[in-house]
């Protein structure tokens, strides 16, 4: 009898030893990030779980059944039950491992990642991490790192990662997205130095008329000298006008980085047309920048025209007309429309729609918005908790999209017990950076 304890007393402390020489670390779930779409997958009915690992040969086994393993380089991919709650791991070599999923289960629609540690007796110990130094410029963009989101924080960030290859991905408003993939060795650290590439635009319009007013896209930027924020390249309809009459309009390419100036100073212009009458300009994306083309040259057919509001109390202007509440049917010449909507005191900016003759016309607005701007909130803490005026709104880092300028924001992080709060005043049009670091 004795002798029989001796030799369960010795299988346990032998499997013990050998459970010690696995086991998983840095767990933690995919997130997707705030307003994009997720790059990683997820299954309806299935938890999906990445184990780092340069090893091969695990058995995976989760409600007393063996689980699918897909392995990849550098990752073993498992697809687990709905609340998956132990993971039974064994390997021929580094013997079995229980591991319980740290506080809660796997769900479905999830993605998870861990970094399973191995240890060999027979072989000598391996770096298996090392460290990644970042310089970003601009200093308030976000890294994603194998689709893990990071803050750089003065323009720097330092990682512990494992060795291999990672794919990363630096995004920033108004700058080109850069991807790249780095490669860890254990002999020396990476370090690399990314400097984004502007992709914002400015316009300048000047005019001898100080009553002139300027507009880029319907929306109002000045009078006689109007200059913009930063605007993304591309094309905009811009349009000079003195009370009713519309004295310019012409389409304006931006390229990336350009500082364009258009300079009417001296220019005669003549009234083109009046303001929500129904003779309108033609303009098209194919209208040459020196071409105006008269509505009354488009054939006489008229079109089918259906405009769906937000709700049934938004009100539909059309030409700087209202036209209806919620819903508006009716027939319109060939041209070129502007339309927009308001409720409760808001503003939509201003769109722009072609009616082509004989072809009907569908469409769908969104929810009035004023004038609005962004603000990209980072914190000392990574997925701290983003409120906005009280109400929750992401996870640090984010962006805050069409958020109305010309107000007062009460914005607050919180991470445990720790928390910061600052008071914005949101300026238009362009984007507000906001470190908070957490007490």
């Amino acid at each position: 009898m004795k002798y029989c304890w001796i030799i369960i007393l010795w299988s346990l402390t032998a499997f013990s030893a050998m459970a010690q020489r696995m086991r998983v670390e840095d767990f933690g779930r995919y997130k997707k990030p705030f307003l994009r779409k997720a790059v990683f997958a997820t299954d309806k009915k299935h938890a999906i779980l990445d184990f780092f690992t340069n090893e091969k040969g695990f058995q995976f086994f989760a409600l007393d059944a063996a689980v699918s393993a897909t392995e990849g380089d550098g990752v073993i991919t498992l697809s687990l039950p709905h609340r998956t709650e132990f993971l039974l791991i064994k390997h021929p070599k580094y013997g079995d491992l229980a591991w319980k999923v740290p506080d809660g289960v796997l769900k479905k629609k999830r993605h998870y990642h861990a970094y399973l540690h191995t240890e060999s007796l027979e072989k000598e110990f391996r770096q298996e991490k090392q460290w990644a130094l970042f310089s970003i410029d601009p200093a308030h963009a976000i890294v994603y790192i194998d689709s893990l989101i990071h803050p750089v924080l003065d323009g720097h960030l330092s990682l512990y990662l494992p060795l291999g290859k990672h794919s990363c991905r630096i995004e920033a408003p108004f700058y080109q997205t850069l991807n790249d993939t780095i490669e860890l060795i254990d002999s020396v650290r990476f370090e690399k130095q990314y400097i984004l590439s502007p992709f914002y635009a400015y316009l300048s319009v000047e005019t001898d008329w100080s009553d002139a007013k300027i507009c880029l896209d319907g929306s109002p930027i000045g009078t006689q000298r109007a200059k913009t924020a930063r605007l993304m390249p591309g094309r905009y309809r811009l349009t000079v006008s003195r009370g009713d009459s519309l004295y310019y309009e012409r389409w304006v390419d931006l390229a990336n980085a350009e500082r364009k100036v258009v300079n009417l100073n001296g220019v005669e212009l003549y009234p083109l047309k009046q303001w929500g009458s129904s003779s309108e300009t033609v303009l098209t994306e194919k209208t040459p920048l020196d071409t105006i083309v008269d509505s009354r040259s488009v054939s006489e057919q008229l079109s089918d025209v259906h405009i769906t509001a937000f709700d049934s109390d938004t009100e539909i202007w059309l030409n700087r007309e209202k036209v209806g509440r919620g819903e508006w049917q009716g027939k319109l010449l060939p041209g070129f429309y502007a339309i927009s909507s308001k409720k409760e005191g808001l503003d939509s900016r201003t769109d722009f729609f072609w009616v082509e003759a004989g072809r009907n016309v569908e469409l769908n607005l969104i929810s009035p918005l004023a004038d609005y701007g962004l603000l990209n909130v980072s914190c000392d803490e990574v997925n701290a908790t983003v409120f906005l005026n009280g109400l929750k709104v992401g996870v640090a880092p984010c962006v805050l999209r069409n958020l109305p300028i010309g107000n007062t924001y009460r914005l607050r992080v919180v991470k445990g017990r720790r928390e910061a709060e600052k008071v914005i005043r949101l300026k238009g049009n362009d984007i507000v950076n906001v470190q908070l670091n957490l007490k």
